[in-house]
């Protein structure tokens, strides 16, 4: 029986399985999810997954493309790219309307009727269909446009583009990229934040804008969201224009950047952390314990931290703040804001400021809810802020939920999600129309803990690591690679008290003061793989790839796999003997791989029931998803031609 180790280490064991089980999430795991699970052939890209078809969703995947980057081999990363280029070919252009060219399609979610100004992005796209340029749950026609949804859309290209480091991949998108900052641009004030209305936010239709005129008409606010993603987005945009040699506009964008970094004190409580939003005459949004809109907003404070646009004082007074409010995360994961919202678009037209006036309870949905998109970005930002235990506690619950292929989102009732409703279940339990839920949200708290360990970024110089890891991980050895540049990076830890030393396939390099290195990209673009050991034993002990790098072949097990499957099997086996075409053979070799996974998880035992029953139908829903899995990939080797 096949069984990859893609760690070894000493110390916390619970904190090593969790590491464990989350590289092999990114793999092939027979006992967990996996991200081949969400691969769709007709489109050759990722989808959410669970009820939501081929659909590609801005905000639900941006906490999983933002930790998965670094992470994910060619192969992987060109299905992430050809996912966003979803987006990219269908941005509004001032003339086109949501549905594709030829598309007849009657429905107010895709939008058939806006015509989106140029350089927006939307909410979510499905080949063959079309884009939603605004958020479609609620008053789709009183909501704005996605402005922080196309600021995400911006920092998820830079990022791949930065670590690509492809000077014609960057050439190609920058045009495209500029005409998105210029659309976000087209929205600052002259106080120099941005007035958008209800619904430009990433978590949306969370966001109501400011309250509506007598007759229902919204009304705009400054959304500090939109601020922080726009000034990450320029900083890694910026960054791409200095590697092509574009200081030009880089220098425009950094003015941009900083214009909008000094505004955003405006934004700041008096005790250090970021309300939601503040109205035209100065109200603010998110205050914590005032009277009215009274919540505590967890997602443009995490992301303020995760992405940087903060400094470490700040930083830590946004971490005490959640930390203070136990009602935030009462099980253990981050409600998107508490105690509830009073603010929202049918809040202002119904003249009420209490809970449940959404189309969910406070607790379930965008008010209260849960959401693994956002978990990832709060895991950075523990990581960043030394908050170790948060960070594993967080994967560890969605990894728990992972085990039993219970990917609900969001997660209701403030996060204990006793009863969630999208899988039409009973509190008992013994109803459950939808049994099984992989969806692409809960792989987010995974990518960025693993990204997050070995703080890994990019940028016009090149690669940085910064180790973030709890003093009782002794060792760790990742048998897995990133990848930058063309480079595989193998990487490792040695706990201790000596000063931190890194040495890259033996030869020592020189350290940052704040404890991150810095890897000049010319450096890695001459090599296929290194080593990276972080040592804090003094020791100066020397590893090489060797020491690290795990065989990934394949084993030839299929036993007990479907026929079906195992003819696939077959016909891609003796392909890839013979085939001279390195893209075509990565893919092959991921059929084969997911069918030998087919085949374990036949043979392994349905144990994992502490959350939900293991019943019959669940069994049938999990043995499902492996077996399509590997029709789904061999179908996508039409793209392969």
């Amino acid at each position: 029986m096949k069984k990859h180790t893609y760690i070894t280490g000493t110390g916390n064991s619970d904190k090593l399985q969790l590491i464990e089980k989350s590289i092999s999430m990114l793999h092939d795991s027979p006992r967990l999810p996996n991200l081949r699970m969400l691969y769709k052939s007709a489109t050759d890209m990722l989808s959410e997954g669970f009820i939501w078809g081929s659909g590609w969703w801005m905000q639900n995947s941006f906490g999983f493309a933002m930790g998965a980057i670094p992470l994910l081999d060619p192969f992987w990363s060109r299905i992430m790219q050809n996912s966003y280029d979803a987006f990219w070919k269908r941005m509004g252009d001032g003339h086109r309307s949501g549905l594709d060219d030829g598309i007849s399609y009657e429905d107010k979610y895709f939008g058939y009727h806006f015509v989106a100004p140029d350089g927006s992005l939307g909410d979510c796209v499905r080949p063959g269909i079309g884009i939603v340029y605004r958020q479609g749950d609620g008053d789709i026609d009183a909501h704005d446009w996605f402005y922080e949804g196309t600021a995400a859309g911006v920092m998820v290209e830079a990022e791949l583009l930065l670590f690509d480091r492809r000077p014609e991949q960057i050439l190609a998108y920058l045009p495209l990229l500029r005409r998105s900052l210029d659309f976000i641009e087209s929205a600052r004030a002259e106080n120099g934040l941005f007035l958008v209305g209800p619904s430009a936010n990433l978590l949306a239709p969370s966001y109501g804008g400011s309250p509506t005129d007598e007759d229902g008409t919204p009304n705009k606010g400054y959304l500090t969201g939109v601020s922080i993603t726009y000034a990450a987005a320029l900083k890694k945009t910026a960054a791409l224009c200095r590697i092509v040699g574009d200081t030009e506009t880089a220098g425009e964008y950094e003015q941009r950047m900083h214009r909008t970094l000094d505004a955003l004190p405006q934004l700041l409580t008096d005790d250090g952390y970021f309300i939601k939003s503040m109205d035209p005459d100065g109200t603010k949004h998110g205050v914590y314990g005032a009277d009215r809109y009274g919540y505590l907003e967890s997602v443009c404070n995490v992301d303020a931290v995760a992405w940087g646009v903060v400094g470490a004082e700040i930083s830590r007074s946004i971490y005490e703040k959640i930390a203070s409010v136990s009602g935030i995360r009462p099980a253990g994961i981050l409600c998107n804001n508490y105690p509830h919202l009073d603010d929202t678009l049918l809040h202002y037209r119904n003249h009420t400021n209490g809970p449940d006036t959404l189309l969910y309870p406070s607790g379930d949905w965008v008010d209260g809810g849960c959401w693994g998109t956002v978990e990832g970005r709060a895991v950075l930002a523990y990581l960043k802020t030394g908050a170790f235990d948060d960070a594993f506690r967080a994967a560890g619950v969605y990894m728990n939920w992972a085990e039993e292929y219970r990917q609900d989102e969001p997660f209701s009732q403030w996060g204990f999600n006793t009863n969630n409703s999208w899988q039409s279940e009973n509190d008992e339990h013994t109803i459950c129309d939808r049994p099984v839920a992989v969806m692409i949200d809960n792989f987010a708290p995974v990518t960025c803990l693993l990204r997050g360990i070995f703080g890994w970024d990019a940028d016009e110089n090149g690669l940085i690591a910064k180790p973030q890891i709890p003093e009782d991980i002794l060792s760790l050895h990742q048998h897995f690679p990133i990848h930058y540049a063309g480079c595989r990076i193998y990487a490792a830890y040695t706990g201790g008290n000596a000063p931190l030393t890194v040495y890259m396939n033996g030869t020592k390099l020189s350290m940052q003061e704040d404890g991150s290195v810095h890897i000049p990209a010319e450096v890695l673009c001459r090599v296929e793989e290194v080593c990276l050991h972080f040592d804090r034993s003094g020791a100066d002990s020397v590893l090489n790839v060797n020491d690290l790098k795990a065989s990934d072949r394949l084993t030839g097990d299929i036993d007990g796999l479907p026929e079906e499957l195992a003819a696939i099997y077959k016909e891609c086996a003796a392909e890839i003997e013979t085939t001279t075409d390195p893209c075509r053979a990565a893919h092959l070799k991921e059929v084969l791989s997911a069918a030998e996974t087919a085949a374990i998880r036949r043979r392994l035992p349905f144990d994992r029931h502490e959350l939900r029953p293991m019943t019959k139908e669940k069994i049938e829903g999990i043995l499902h998803l492996y077996d399509q899995t590997v029709k789904e990939l061999y179908d996508g080797l039409k793209h392969r031609n």
